[in-house]
């Protein structure tokens, strides 16, 4: 059994200032394979009350979206307001993958992101492009002049998630009630996370922060940039400390 870091508190206070290299969704590097040796998993997306798995790409007209996009994987879950793109509550599930050595010390579903916010005060109108596979899901919205893309890797750890947008934005970074942001490694642009246990970070790739307190971060997003995130044995590669 894992350690669990359900219910730790957040780690000293922060002053005020907001895929993949190897397996990272938002390096800098060009994107790569997250696949953690057999630690991922397909994920579930339910849209309007009907619900699409397996490998597949499609469009989903206005009709079909309904107001919130469940994103649900054995190893991630999240939803998406599908007006903005915003995103909910971004949870690690704690299920063990058939990788011991890959698995994060956490028995218990652990919120990580309360919210990643895309702050472009529009409304997503369009069909919504979803593209499904054994490991992944890629969603892409546009409506008022902006176009919002995200994509997530339900995997154990890695780079699992990053959020693109056309033109740029702001984006608001909360984390969950466990994890606490801890800074940037020096000369890097990443910002670092934790929960005491294990660490992640924000990857920018065109992005930079405007400032952060211990748990939001916030981020001016170039258009064509990208937010991601990066957690466990990567993250601590990267520079970050649990």
């Amino acid at each position: 059994m894992h350690r669990s870091t359900h219910g730790r508190r957040p780690l000293a206070a922060a002053a005020l200032a907001c895929l993949m290299g190897v397996s990272a969704l938002g390096n800098s590097a060009p994107p790569a394979e997250a696949a953690k040796g057999g630690s991922c998993a397909g994920f579930a997306v339910t849209a309007a009350g009907r619900t699409y798995r397996g490998d597949q790409d499609r469009r989903l007209r206005a009709a079909q979206v309904g107001e919130t996009i469940e994103i649900r994987g054995r190893y991630v879950r999240f939803a998406v307001d599908a007006r903005t793109f915003t995103v909910r509550d971004y949870t690690l599930t704690g299920v063990d993958s058939p990788r011991a050595d890959k698995n994060l010390p956490i028995d218990a579903p652990t919120v990580v992101y309360e919210s990643k916010v895309p702050d472009h005060g529009k409304t997503l109108t369009s069909a919504v492009e979803l593209d499904l596979n054994n490991e992944g899901v890629v969603l892409r919205r546009n409506g008022g002049g902006q176009e919002v893309k995200i994509q997530a890797k339900d995997c154990a750890q890695g780079g699992l998630f990053q959020m693109e947008v056309e033109p740029g934005v702001r984006q608001i970074n909360t984390l969950g009630p466990d994890f606490a942001y801890t800074g940037q490694p020096t000369g890097e642009e990443r910002l670092c996370f934790t929960n005491g246990a294990f660490a992640g970070y924000d990857s920018p790739q065109a992005a930079e922060l405007l400032g952060r307190t211990e748990q939001v971060a916030e981020w001016a997003v170039q258009s064509g940039g990208r937010i991601g995130m990066v957690i466990g044995e990567d993250a601590e590669e990267g520079g970050c400390q649990a």
